[in-house]
Parts: C-alpha cells; sequence; structure tokens
C-alpha cells in the first residue's frame, strides 16, 4: 500500500491522486507499507519530518490499536519514501476487536519533526474485518514472503463468472428513498432546532451508510403566521465543533399545520453516525428562529435534542424528534439478490487495494526467484479479477455497468461544460485570452479605493510624520526615531482610512487590501466591521492597540493584529508571525480572541517586515453571528526574490457588512527600533472589495487556490485585555 501525504495541506491521496478516506483491512494481515512526502502532486517534499501510520479505537483515545513505525527511508527507483510494514495482528487490536466479525478505527498519519513537535493528516475510516485468519493465528514469514499465489487464488474464487455459474447475478443499485420519523405526539413544543445522530431508529429504512440529503420536510402549528422568509441549516459536530454543512432554499409565509419543505441542492452528503443539528432561521440575516414543531417524544438518547450534549446549541425544549419526512440519494453501488453489497465509493477504494495487492504479489515473487511462469499466471487471474470490477484509471476516472462515469478531473472539457458564446472556438489560445481579460475586467470592476485620511493621522512616541515619501492621501511614510542606549525607541501611527461609501445600511463589503511595509519591527492593527473600537498608544509590542469600545459592548465587527518577528530565524530559515483576531459570538456570550502562529519559509534576502507589501484580508460569505464559521481569511503579499510571494497567514470569522463605511476604519503601526539609526513604516492606499451577485467573492477563491498556507498552529481562548504602558 503506497500513501502520498501533502506535507503543506496533509491531505492524503493515493495513486492517481484519489483522496484517502477509506482503508480496509483484514485481521491477521501483515501489508507493505510506503509513504511518500510530498509538496503537492509530482514534487518530492524536502520535510526532514518521519511519518509514522498511527490507527486509533476513537479521536480522543491516545492508545494505539495498529501501528506503523521506525519506517526506514530509501531512495529506490519509485523514488524517496519510507517503507516497512503494518502488521494487523496486535494485542490490542484482539482487545478492541473481541469477538466482533468487524470493526471500524480512526487512522492518521502522523509526521514528527526532528525536535520532536507532530502534525496529524486528515483522518482516515480504517475497517478491520475478521473474515479470513482467526484472530490469534499469524502467518509464518514463509507464507508471507510467498503470498503472490495465495490472493491470485483468492481473487480468482471471488469472480462474478464464479457466482453467475452458481445463477446469482449482480446488478448496479442506485435511487431515492423517503424515510420517516413515524406517527407525531398529541402535543408540539417550542423549537427553533434539534440534535440528532443521522440514521438512528429516528429514520427507519435507513440502511446504507451514506447518502446525499435532498429535502425535509416538517409539519409546524403556531398561532400567527410566519411571513418572513425561512430556511433550514444543517451543521455537523466535526473534531469537537459543530460546522456549518449546508443551507436549504427559501421557505416564505408559512401557516399553521402546513407542511413545510426544505430543499437542498444539490444534495448535503451524511454518513451513518454523523452527529448533526437541525435549526430553522429566518430572513437573509439566519436569525435562529423557534416555530412549533410537531413532535415526536422520545426516550432520552445522548446527541439526539439533548442540549446538554450539544456544543453551541440551538434552543431545544426537552428531549423530541420532530415529525419529518426525509428524501436522500443512495450513493450508485451493487446489490446481490436485493441487498446492497458496496457503494461506488467502496468499490473504487477496493480496486486500488486490489491493484496494489497484485503489485507487491508480484515483486515479492520475483524476488524469491520464482519461475516467470508462475508470476504470469498469478498476474493473469489477478488481471481477470480486476476485469470484473469498475476501473479508476490513473486520472481518477471510473465507469460502472450501464454507462455510469465518474470523472476524477472535472474540467471545462471533462466533466463540466462551460460554453462559450456563438461562435467562439473553445481551443484557440487567442479566444481564451479574451475571455479570461473579460473575467478579469469583471473582478476588477468590483474593486473600490481606500485612502488615507491624512488630516486626521495622530503619532505618538518616537514616532513622526514625514514629508519624505509622502503623497496626501495616497502614501505616507513614518520615521521612527534611533535607540538610546540601553533603551528601544517605540512609536505609534493611528491612521483612519476612508473611501466611496456607495451604500445604505446593509454594505457590500467583503474584503480589502492595505499597502503597509516598515524596516522596523512592526506591528499592523486594524478594525472592521460595525461597532466601535478605542484605538491606544504607548503600550509594548504584546499590548493591544485597539480593542472593542464602550466597554467591550457587543457588536458584530472585529479587531486583528500582525506582529512580525525580524530576527532571522537561521535554523528554520524563515521569519515567525503572529495573528490575533479579537470577535464576539452570541451563543458564547463573551469576547475571544484566537491567536494563530505563524512561519514564512523565505530566504535571508527577503528581509520582513521589509519585504512586506501587502496585507490582503477576504471572506467568502457573511458569517453567523451565533457560532464561529470561518468564512475569512488573511494574506501576506510579499516582494523579494523568493519563489512564493503570497501566503494564508489566518483562518477568521469575518464580519456582517452591516455599516455604511468603507468596511476598515483604521489602521494602526507600532513599531521597535533597536538600531541607533533612524528607520521607517509606510502606509499606502488600499483596496475595498464588494460581493458579485449570490453573495460571492471571486478574489477570495482566487487567493484560496493561489495562496501557500503558512499557518502552523491555532488557539482560541476568552479575551483578556492586556495593556501595558512603555
Amino acid at each position: 500500500m503506497i500513501i502520498y501525504i501533502d506535507a503543506n495541506t496533509l491531505a492524503l491521496t493515493t495513486a492517481g491522486q484519489v483522496p484517502l478516506t477509506d482503508m480496509a483491512l483484514v485481521r491477521g494481515d501483515k501489508m507493505p507499507l510506503r509513504i511518500v512526502l510530498t509538496d503537492g502532486p509530482g514534487n518530492p517534499s524536502n520535510s526532514g519530518e518521519v511519518p509514522v501510520l498511527a490507527v486509533k479505537k476513537s479521536l480522543g483515545d491516545d492508545s494505539l490499536v495498529l501501528a506503523a513505525t521506525g519506517l526506514e527511508h530509501v531512495e529506490d527507483a519509485l523514488g524517496a519514501a519510507y517503507v516497512g510494514s503494518l502488521s494487523v495482528n496486535t494485542v490490542q487490536l484482539a482487545e478492541v476487536m473481541g469477538d466482533q466479525s468487524r470493526i471500524d478505527l480512526i487512522g492518521e498519519v502522523v509526521l514528527v519533526a526532528p525536535d520532536g513537535a507532530q502534525r496529524t493528516s486528515r483522518l482516515i475510516r480504517v475497517t478491520v474485518r475478521a473474515d479470513l485468519l482467526p484472530g490469534d493465528y499469524a502467518p509464518p514469514d514463509e507464507v508471507l514472503a510467498d503470498w503472490s499465489e495465495l490472493v491470485a487464488d483468492a481473487l480468482a474464487a471471488q469472480l462474478p463468472d464464479a457466482l453467475k455459474d452458481a445463477g446469482v447475478e449482480l446488478e448496479a443499485a442506485t435511487g431515492q428513498s423517503t424515510l420517516s420519523s413515524g406517527d407525531a405526539a398529541d402535543t408540539w413544543t417550542i423549537v427553533g432546532g434539534y440534535a440528532m445522530t443521522w440514521g438512528d431508529e429516528i429514520l427507519a429504512g435507513h440502511l446504507p451508510d451514506s447518502c446525499r440529503l435532498k429535502s425535509i420536510s416538517t409539519v409546524y402549528f403556531f398561532t400567527d403566521p410566519a411571513l418572513n422568509q425561512y430556511c433550514l441549516r444543517i451543521w455537523k459536530l466535526v473534531d469537537g465543533v459543530y460546522s456549518l454543512i449546508g443551507t436549504s432554499a427559501y421557505v416564505s409565509n408559512l401557516s399553521s399545520g402546513q407542511t413545510a419543505t426544505w430543499v437542498f441542492t444539490p444534495g448535503v452528503t451524511l454518513q451513518r453516525g454523523d452527529v448533526i443539528i437541525i435549526q430553522v432561521c429566518e430572513g437573509v440575516e439566519m436569525t435562529p428562529y423557534a416555530l412549533g414543531m410537531h413532535a415526536v417524544l422520545t426516550p432520552s438518547i445522548p446527541g439526539r435534542g439533548l442540549i446538554t450534549e450539544v456544543a453551541n446549541p440551538p434552543t431545544v425544549n426537552g428531549t423530541m424528534a420532530p415529525l419529518m419526512t426525509v428524501m436522500v440519494d443512495y450513493d450508485d453501488g451493487i446489490t446481490l439478490g436485493g441487498m446492497e453489497l458496496a457503494t461506488a465509493r467502496q468499490l473504487d477504494s477496493l480496486g486500488r487495494d486490489v491493484r496494489q495487492s497484485s503489485a507487491t504479489a508480484e515483486a515479492a515473487a520475483r524476488k524469491a526467484g520464482q519461475s516467470a511462469t508462475r508470476a504470469a499466471n498469478s498476474a493473469t487471474a489477478a488481471q481477470q479479477a480486476l476485469e470484473a470490477m469498475p476501473q479508476v484509471d490513473a486520472s481518477g476516472n471510473m465507469t460502472l455497468a450501464g454507462g455510469l462515469t465518474a470523472a476524477g478531473a472535472v474540467n471545462a472539457n471533462g466533466g463540466v461544460n462551460i460554453p462559450l458564446a456563438v461562435g467562439a472556438v473553445t481551443d484557440t489560445a487567442a479566444v481564451n485570452r479574451f475571455y479570461t481579460s473579460g473575467l478579469a475586467g469583471a473582478v476588477s470592476a468590483l474593486v473600490q479605493p481606500i485612502y488615507l485620511n491624512s488630516s486626521s493621522i495622530t503619532v505618538a512616541g518616537s514616532i513622526s510624520k514625514s514629508s519624505n515619501g509622502t503623497l496626501a492621501g495616497l502614501t505616507q511614510r513614518f520615521s521612527v526615531g534611533a535607540a538610546s542606549a540601553g533603551s528601544n525607541a517605540y512609536g505609534s501611527a493611528v491612521i483612519p482610512l476612508i473611501g466611496p461609501n456607495g451604500q445604505f445600511n446593509y454594505s457590500s463589503v467583503c474584503g480589502f487590501s492595505l499597502a503597509v511595509n516598515a524596516t522596523a519591527f512592526a506591528k499592523f492593527t486594524f478594525g472592521i466591521g460595525r461597532g466601535s473600537k478605542t484605538n491606544r498608544t504607548g503600550l509594548t509590542m504584546d499590548s493591544y492597540s485597539m480593542i472593542p469600545g464602550n466597554e467591550l459592548a457587543v457588536n458584530h465587527g472585529e479587531i486583528i493584529d500582525v506582529s512580525i518577528n525580524t530576527p532571522y530565524d537561521t535554523v528554520r530559515k524563515g521569519y515567525g508571525i503572529r495573528v490575533r483576531e479579537i470577535f464576539y459570538v452570541s451563543s458564547v456570550g463573551h469576547w475571544q480572541v484566537k491567536t494563530t502562529t505563524v512561519f514564512l519559509p523565505v530566504g535571508t534576502n527577503e528581509l520582513m517586515p521589509n519585504g512586506l507589501n501587502r496585507l490582503i484580508y477576504m471572506q467568502s460569505g457573511p458569517p453567523s453571528t451565533a457560532v464561529r464559521e470561518e468564512k475569512a481569511a488573511l494574506y501576506m503579499e510579499l516582494g523579494g526574490g523568493s519563489t512564493n510571494t503570497l501566503f494564508k497567514i489566518a483562518s477568521l470569522r469575518g464580519f456582517i457588512a452591516f455599516e455604511a463605511g468603507t468596511g476598515v476604519s483604521t489602521l494602526i503601526i507600532d513599531a521597535r527600533n533597536e538600531k541607533t539609526y533612524a528607520l521607517s513604516a509606510d502606509a499606502g492606499t488600499g483596496t475595498r472589495h464588494l460581493y458579485a451577485n449570490g453573495l460571492t467573492n471571486p478574489t477570495y477563491h482566487a487567493l484560496e487556490a493561489m495562496a501557500i498556507n503558512a499557518i502552523e498552529s491555532e488557539e482560541t481562548a476568552d479575551f483578556e485585555d492586556i495593556n501595558i504602558p512603555l
């Protein structure tokens, strides 16, 4: 088995760049393992980290059930990798599995740095079956060394032809099902949402492991008609936090006793056992809304309707389940005599495992000196088994019986057809450039300028406005005084920002960029969104130069500061950065601060913050104020000779665009000069970005696709003010 792990994103793939989400193992196996570290597809990573494959019972359990450690670093004909084996026959596995026929575990690839720091990959669902060998039996080494014939025989014995000879037919299965919660209780309760475990006995008849939720129908009772528009939002528990995974189309003007049908397009993917919240929201603000839901009273089950079991819970009155009907699409799969055997996704994974087993078997046969005839026979038998299964090619494409095709790579001419105007030739480079230029022009039309309010700039400490390098409203240079004996020079500049407003009440601001630079150690603080903010100067660099105003009164704006550590890290070869975000979430009930640690892997010629050109803030859409949704990101654009000049330095909540301003109100530059000569800090004109139709921000998606993610760690805590005078 070969696993590729991207050292930047920690994403896992197998051959053909197919995402690795599931792994099927058999108790008693000993599997050859090869882990390859990459910097993106086809690019070997020069990371000094060593990989480990760890499998445990659950996410919060530190004890390992299976592990592949001590992998040997090799550079052979297949390239640089870490190789070893995974034994599926440990004492820990026997204790956890007992006499069960199968068990689902959680796996992950851990990257261990030379200093002991660890990073973990995305999770893998590991299924271990006990249907081939007894749990207390481990095959002798001589059998493991010569297993190619065993693999070929086992595959040939399970060929569909053999089943057909016995009168059994395999058929492709797909389709929809309607699931119901059962009879309604005599009473109804006021509720804006409820929690449940997907696939439990609430939804009778839900058998497959995965599906796509298409619609939910519910019945409501209330005194006065609900005259606004309403939507249904679905939240899923992921790593201890509920994340939004689906929002329905709006339903308007509900009357008592009416059946409301909430439609999800193209559908919400759910797995059996997912813990979810279904929440009713009102208006474009998506404010949680309580309707009288006709309830089915249920026994007390953790994770369903229990407010104490839910992080960031919606309003729940008692333990209940709604009277509802659910429409789902099942994954395409295979049935035997009317019973579903596997989904297309599972067959895809099986095909990859079989191909890898075949390749490994042939290599073992050659190494043991087996005859060419035996090797050819084994390969032929394995190939016959593969031909009877849906095949996934090197590009990740698969075709099932009946003509269903799943494309691994979706592009303009293979999977999704993007039409051009009549007469345009799709494969003509000049025409493509013409249309691309039009798209770029459309994006630039969504951008407005932001200026420095020069007449209102104030300075404090050892910093002064400089006439050199100043253009009123566009650029401003600040001179940072020289350090005196045994004491650094500190100074602050408070820079109000202005620009075209062009809106009333709700604005369409979705991002901005600011041109900033400094030759001294600097901290850049800016306030975004609505709400008053208090500016402060004359404080240490770790203090907050801006905090929420009116004694921390509630508002939905944010405050962000970026501190750049000037000494070059000669060991890691780069610079450290800290980003702090101060935000308010109504379900928490107080202000919080998220601290992000960043490392920029640049050379000694890209001095910081000298090489800083621009700080860029963008958000994908309006976030919720009830629970934290990370709808925004902060990027840093550098100059210099580094290969990469665009980095993502923070994932942020974002702000609700309810104001008639620029979206970013004030920039504060704090600087510390350790030198015996004067240094400088610069601020320049910026840009203010607006949503396109449908509340989409094309600039956000473009930056997400291009930027290098430089985030190393994130930590969220309750906000405690740091206010230390110099």
